[in-house]
């Protein structure tokens, strides 16, 4: 039997391997915080503040709240540091795994205005609406991804166990065979016999695209073909105006001065056209330049942006009118993912009528050969 002091030895040392494992986790990216997560936590934390907690009663409380392990340690970091004499923001900066430059920024602008409790709240409604934002891309693009992938499955079984079948039975008959079953049967052939080549061929060009889209010049690149796509195109700049609009709004109404915004917007814009954007734009404004006029020289945003920026500007209402026209964008963006379908419908019917057609050409066009070929023997 273990003494007392022996069990309590044993679960220290057990509770200190784990918080060792889930640290090792947290530096691998294995033990991610979730946005759903964020934005409890952001509201817990909102809540809190409201009712006047003492720092370490609040994050105590947070910490407890949690159920993810990376979210509890980072808390109780945020709290060591704090007594260390850090400010709230430059507690939570060091966490950079969990809290972006948007969320430190706004918390930085609130400590020193003294308007924490306003930034808090504004913070939670933020990050719902980006939650939502990725809701409606993650719904938009549903459909057309099975869709495409029931495709992709069906066309390997055919070409893999159903073509090879009617290959032996055509092997039997020496009757010219037509061009669509000629090019068929010879994929069919290559998949079979050579299969490792076209896997490497794949593994390979997505390793090489995955490469390329890392770099900056990549990114660039594929994100500026994705604006130029049909549909998806429009659907993207209008998520972009929306969350260009929320967003601005937001870190406008906390303080920060716009050059500041720019800034951050440049690391959180979810296109990397748009994020080029924010950098020419603060590099105008800090030239003394008005951002109604830097956004008339853009090809990139809607004359709606440019005319609510230009009004805002000049009445000093700019957060506001910013934030009006977002909520617009999120009008549009919610009609565009309603009738994405509809929208697409002709697209994707079209590709299976095609595979279907080239199918079904294959492998009925030779049995009017063969009965000729039969009927003359």
């Amino acid at each position: 039997m273990m003494s007392q002091a022996e069990q309590l030895g044993s679960k220290d040392i057990s509770k200190s391997f784990e918080l060792g494992v889930e640290r090792l986790k947290i530096k691998m990216g294995l033990n991610p915080v979730s946005l759903e997560e964020l934005i409890v936590f952001t509201r817990q934390f909102h809540t809190l503040f409201k009712a006047g907690l003492s720092a370490d009663a609040l994050f105590q409380t947070l910490a407890k709240q949690s159920q993810n392990m990376s979210m509890q340690i980072s808390l109780k970091q945020i709290q060591n540091d704090i007594h260390a004499g850090s400010s709230m923001a430059q507690a939570f900066a060091k966490q950079s795994h969990i809290f972006d430059k948007l969320y430190v920024s706004m918390l930085y602008a609130g400590e020193e205005a003294g308007i924490l409790e306003d930034v808090l709240q504004e913070l939670s409604h933020v990050l719902d609406k980006e939650n939502e934002i990725k809701k409606e891309i993650s719904s938009a693009t549903l459909y057309p991804k099975i869709v495409v992938v029931a495709m992709i499955l069906a066309l390997v079984a055919m070409l893999t166990f159903i073509i090879p079948e009617f290959a032996k039975f055509y092997a039997r008959y020496d009757a010219p065979l037509p061009l669509p079953t000629r090019i068929v049967l010879g994929s069919s052939e290559f998949m079979m016999s050579y299969w490792y080549i076209v896997l490497s061929i794949v593994v390979g060009a997505t390793f090489i695209f995955k490469k390329f889209y890392a770099t900056p010049a990549g990114k660039l690149k594929v994100d500026g073909l994705k604006l130029k796509a049909p549909i998806f195109g429009n659907l993207i700049k209008k998520i972009e105006m929306a969350r260009f609009g929320h967003l601005f709004s937001a870190l406008y109404k906390s303080g920060l001065p716009i050059v500041r915004i720019l800034e951050i917007l440049n690391g959180v814009m979810g296109n990397q056209v748009y994020s080029k954007e924010m950098r020419r734009l603060r590099a105008g404004v800090m030239q003394g330049k008005s951002l109604g006029e830097l956004l008339r020289r853009s090809k990139h945003f809607p004359p709606l942006t440019i005319e609510t920026t230009c009004i805002g500007e000049k009445a000093g209402n700019l957060d506001e009118m910013l934030l009006s026209q977002a909520k617009h964008f999120d009008l549009e963006v919610k009609h565009l993912n309603k009738n994405l379908t509809t929208m697409l419908e002709p697209i994707l019917l079209g590709g299976v009528f095609g595979m279907v057609t080239v199918m079904v050409l294959a492998i009925f066009m030779p049995m009017w050969s063969l009965s000729n070929v039969v009927m003359h023997k």
